[in-house]
């Protein structure tokens, strides 16, 4: 696993609007951090630089100490869930699995193999086996979640990243994935940015939070730290928004008492 580091990051579109702003944040192997703020904060631009989907305009990102602002982001060696499943619906499951390894290139590619027994792995892990020959259409919506998640984890890779994964999902179903995803982060070890604009998501997964406003970091750390001193107001406000649903939570996984 590795580190990830942002450094002076800045992301200005052509038009002039700063998304990003000369953004200093490190990542620690193994951690799961959570990028969270309101809608427009810049969060799923901090983490598409990340992945290589956005260019960086100023400043480096690098990855186990490389960096990689040039890179495509299949070299990257990461692994990325999006808020829409992007299965393929013609596909079985299994097919949906493998369809990144299949498509490796030269030594890269995993042998036939390898590649059927990664699929097994993958599917006992998220506990999809007896969907392998189903369609995405026959899934319910956890189920496809899991299957988008098994795609990113197939491949093997350095950093997971994952981008509003639960929103189209209702509240009962976002309850249990939170739980799979902190799970399979624990078994895993894996280096992990998740983007949310949903506190008690970030209440619920994060050893870390980053909460971002118009670009801007304004504060992180571990969440009840960062619940329990705000370091601005608009901290204390977006935090306080959810107010009691907040405590709950977290009281819930952390054993503290409201004060």
């Amino acid at each position: 696993m590795v580190n990830v580091i942002y450094r002076g990051v800045t992301k200005r579109y052509d038009n002039g609007f700063m998304a990003v702003d000369n953004l200093d944040l490190e990542i620690d192997d193994g951690e799961f951090l959570v990028l969270l703020g309101p809608s427009g904060c810049g969060k799923s631009t901090t983490l598409r630089m990340l992945a290589g989907l956005e260019e960086v305009t100023g400043g480096d990102v690098l990855i186990g100490g490389a960096r990689v602002n040039d890179l495509p982001p299949g070299a990257r060696g990461i692994g990325m869930v999006f808020q829409s499943y992007a299965l393929y619906p013609h596909m079985t499951i299994a097919d949906n699995l493998s369809f990144g390894l299949r498509m490796m290139k030269g030594d890269e590619r995993p042998d036939d193999d390898d590649i059927r027994w990664r699929v097994g792995e993958t599917a006992d892990l998220l506990g999809i086996t007896a969907e392998l020959e189903k369609k995405p259409k026959q899934l319910s919506g956890g189920q496809r979640q899991r299957v988008a998640l098994g795609r990113a984890l197939i491949k093997r890779p350095r950093v997971l990243l994952m981008d509003e994964p639960l929103s189209n999902l209702d509240a009962e179903l976002r309850q249990q994935m939170r739980i799979e995803i902190r799970r399979l982060h624990d078994e895993l070890g894996m280096t992990t940015v998740y983007v949310t604009h949903d506190q008690i998501e970030a209440m619920t997964l994060a050893d870390r939070i980053a909460v971002l406003n118009e670009g801007v970091l304004q504060q992180h750390g571990a969440p009840m730290d960062v619940y329990r001193n705000p370091a601005n107001p608009f901290i204390e406000g977006f935090l306080c928004a959810h107010l009691d649903d907040i405590v709950e939570t977290a009281n819930d996984l952390f054993g503290g008492e409201e004060e």
